[in-house]
């Protein structure tokens, strides 16, 4: 047993989501190769990746369990350490950020999670395939890890880190950004960019309020309040849906039984000058999921595209809003916003740093061990 590898969980996508994945991960397995680290594929498109150095394992199309997969190709290689990326995750990260990662030296056995509660990517040392076989996904890897004895560590929360692309939402604000490696800016060349840049546009203008809803983050408010010019206001729900399973207790839901489409939208924008809202959380406590093809229109505000009812009066609700929305999942309201601060900045001539005015805690600068007691 000995050496690292890195493993790469590529789940189709349909649409422009499953084009900029292809496009992003691309990025990401190049970096990583030129490290000389080996990279795995895990996929059921095998041809998506012609032309990489990288070595490919088909799984089914239907059905897939990440777990045992992943189990059985880390018995298979037997490594001191393993690197792990979901398909979208880690593509903004340098090649000297992931170096850094790969060359920690903590005692063992640990994980290094790119998001302790919902993770992304990681690097386990060493990987425990019977650890790895009990998960149905990668969102709760950092928890498995913890109860079994792992240290487990948590990278600095930022664009790089935090940025995973899963839904419509995160990719208008990633079209936003200067200097996209061509495959990725050809994909995203035709994405709707107007919400976003009304967006870009608050975080940095005083006396402008800005409303998150969903599955926010702690440090994403600290975050913001440090960093951007706008009031945020947050309401807060949905936390832990996916990673553990809980069941959503939703403020919006009521509102939504009381006022219906139209009213909730009217609720939700009354509070900022731009909404973000993290639509998933809602779709939770209704006990729906759409199809992703749904769901992605949905994002998009493309209500005469939906084929349910419901989903086709409120996104056209969104849609018709004075008050402009950005829609998505999680990775909206968490990698997409540190993206979104970074951005806005960016844009202002002579700007200062965010960073430069008030220096964040330290710990937000800096690997942090985790210990869990309902944060994140």
């Amino acid at each position: 047993m000995g050496g690292t590898a890195c493993v790469v969980a590529a789940a189709p996508s349909p649409g422009i989501v499953g084009k900029a994945r292809r496009a992003a991960t691309r990025v990401l397995v190049e970096k990583v190769c030129s490290l000389g680290i080996p990279v795995h594929l895990l996929t059921p498109e095998p041809g998506d990746w012609r032309g990489l150095d990288v070595h490919v394992h088909p799984t089914p199309s239907q059905g897939f369990h990440l777990g045992e997969g992943l189990a059985a190709l880390v018995e298979e290689l037997e490594v001191e350490r393993l690197l792990y990326f979901s398909a979208g995750s880690g593509f903004l990260l340098d090649p000297e950020d992931i170096r850094g990662m790969m060359e920690l030296e903590l005692s063992s056995p640990f994980g290094v999670f790119n998001n302790f509660y919902s993770t992304d990517f990681a690097l386990l040392a060493p990987p425990n395939p019977g650890i790895l076989r009990e998960l149905p996904s990668d969102n709760a890897l950092g928890w498995a890890h913890w109860r079994a004895g792992y240290r487990c560590y948590e990278l600095p929360r930022n664009a790089k880190t935090q940025l995973d692309i899963d839904t419509p939402g995160e990719l208008q604000l990633l079209s936003c950004s200067p200097g996209l490696p061509p495959e990725l800016a050809a994909v995203l060349s035709g994405m709707p960019r107007a919400r976003a840049e009304v967006l870009l546009e608050i975080l940095v203008s005083p006396g402008k309020n800005l409303f998150l809803v969903g599955r926010i983050s702690g440090h994403l408010l600290r975050f913001l309040e440090r960093t951007s010019a706008c009031r945020t206001q947050a309401l807060i729900e949905g936390r832990g849906m996916k990673a553990e399973g809980l069941p959503v207790r939703s403020l919006v839901r009521e509102l939504l039984a009381s006022r219906g489409p139209r009213g909730l939208v009217a609720a939700l924008a009354a509070i900022g000058d731009a909404v973000v809202w993290d639509v998933r959380t809602l779709f939770g406590a209704l006990g729906i999921w759409p199809s992703p093809e749904e769901r992605f229109s949905f994002d998009l505000l493309e209500w005469d595209a939906l084929k349910d009812p419901f989903l086709r009066e409120l996104a056209r609700a969104v849609a018709e809003s004075p008050v402009p929305f950005l829609v998505g999942g999680h990775s909206l309201v968490s990698g997409a916003m540190y993206l979104a601060v970074e951005l806005a900045w960016d844009r202002v001539p002579g700007a200062v740093p965010p960073g430069k005015v008030v220096r964040l805690e330290e710990e937000d600068e800096r690997i942090v061990e985790i210990s869990p007691g309902g944060g994140g």
